[in-house]
């Protein structure tokens, strides 16, 4: 079966994983916030990433101008 060439809309709905290790006060952090705001910590990692993609910071603009 060939496999059909993947266009840049179906690669951004596709999911990446990614292993991260925290230090115990991250974790807790995270944690309260998510718990605070009834949503997965997986949700707010994913949040800040968001923000900090959209940031205004040059230097963490990777491919961008």
């Amino acid at each position: 079966m060939k496999a059909m060439p993947t266009t840049a809309h179906q690669d951004e709905k596709s999911s990446h994983r990614l292993s991260v290790s925290l230090t115990a006060e991250q974790h807790r952090e995270l944690a309260e916030i998510a718990r605070k705001n009834r949503v997965s910590v997986a949700w707010v990692v994913r949040e800040a990433i968001d923000r900090l993609l959209k940031d205004e910071m040059p230097l963490l603009h990777v491919g961008k101008e």
